[in-house]
């Protein structure tokens, strides 16, 4: 059975019966669809026997609740966390620390490669979970039997999966492989506003040169700042086709700017000026400081032919390990690594799976043969 928490006293005493749990299974319905910033709208909680779905919308006071999620004694188990823990840290300004997402955690074990949890769940336990309240508004309220039950689900199952996974990890002797990613995940830096790099995510930039690129950056950044103030969506404030042409024709007047595609008079007159301070700064700016876009070389046929042999050798590799090849790499990025003169693909476990192995190839202290019919890796 599971609580409904709607009222601080119920919150209060739910605290107080799961403060001396070791880990807690943690999962959160949100909504962002008409914000900037996600609204969250029902937190899900399993720890040891006690079970809760808590209505953030009906209280004032979430405190005691973040006081545990950043309980440094206190492990918190996700399912492909970074959303949950986005919203969380704009909730109480940290990230929960320690936690376990069990998303990469299962590609280490070789179960897929960001395996939803509905496909974890059925691998691990065998249960089917149900889909219908996929496409819930979590805002409205009251919220029906059937929401409840199936947002409950998500830590139920989760709750039962997480000490399977510590055991399959420490069987393998791979218990620390996943700490790269979940101190990515913990790392306040990952959620934190930063405006202006948030030019090189606007759709159609590419067809900009660098001094357009200097403007676009000014332009995104005002956005982005403008959202976050508002908490509107970016595309309610303009969209990126409008801020694209922006950089592209730079207008001087408020006729150019309502000349542009899909803009309308009010946005034109509310923000014209303020678009054409951007367009200047982007244009004083120095020219080494403006931004440029890595256009991926095309490799050349050494460098492609000697990716496709190290894409196999990985393969081999990731076969004996038990882990699928696209959660170790892809063949653009064994790519990008001899591209770019690196020795190794990475320094997370991924690396560790392979960055001797890819060594030895290319300094031919193994060379792949034929054995029995079938390929393998042969060292001296």
């Amino acid at each position: 059975m599971y609580q409904f928490i709607d009222s601080q006293q119920a919150l209060t005493d739910f605290v107080a019966s799961i403060r001396s749990s070791k880990w807690i299974a943690i999962d959160t319905e949100f909504i962002r669809e008409k914000t900037y910033y996600p609204q969250l709208c029902l937190i899900q909680i399993a720890a040891d026997e006690h079970m809760a779905c808590i209505d953030p919308i009906a209280l004032d006071d979430l405190s005691e609740l973040y006081a545990v999620f950043n309980d440094p004694d206190v492990i918190k188990v996700f399912h492909a966390a970074q959303q949950d823990l986005e919203i969380l840290y704009y909730g109480s300004g940290k990230v929960p620390s320690p936690i376990f997402d069990t998303q990469p955690a299962a590609s280490i074990l070789g179960i897929g490669e960001q395996i939803g949890y509905a496909g974890l769940v059925e691998n691990l336990l065998g249960v089917t979970l149900a889909k219908a309240e996929s496409r819930t508004d979590w805002s409205k309220r009251p919220l029906s039997k059937a929401q409840l039950e199936y947002a409950i689900d998500d830590v139920r199952y989760l709750q039962q999966m997480y000490p399977l996974i510590l055991e399959k990890l420490s069987e393998g002797g791979r218990s620390s492989w996943p700490s790269r990613d979940f101190n990515r995940l913990t790392n306040p830096e990952t959620y934190q506003l930063n405006a202006r790099t948030r030019w090189k995510k606007v759709k159609g930039l590419q067809h900009l040169n660098r001094q357009q690129l200097s403007i676009l950056r000014e332009l995104a950044a005002w956005r982005e700042e403008e959202a976050a103030k508002r908490n509107r969506p970016r595309r309610w404030i303009v969209g990126d086709e409008i801020l694209v042409d922006l950089a592209r024709l730079q207008p001087s007047d408020l006729d150019g700017v309502q000349a542009i595609r899909g803009l309308n008079a009010d946005q034109a007159k509310r923000h014209a000026e303020t678009w054409f301070a951007c367009m200047e700064a982007g244009r004083n700016c120095p020219e080494n400081e403006w931004p440029e876009m890595k256009r991926r070389q095309k490799p050349t046929p050494q460098i492609d032919a000697l990716a496709e042999l190290l894409m196999l050798v990985i393969r081999l590799e990731a076969e004996k390990q038990g882990v699928t090849v696209s959660a170790i790499t892809s063949k653009s990025q064994v790519v990008a690594m001899l591209q770019e003169g690196r020795s190794t693909l990475s320094d997370d476990w991924r690396g560790e799976l392979v960055n001797d192995v890819i060594a030895d190839v290319r300094s031919q202290k193994a060379v792949l043969g034929v054995v029995d019919g079938k390929v393998q890796l042969l060292t001296d």
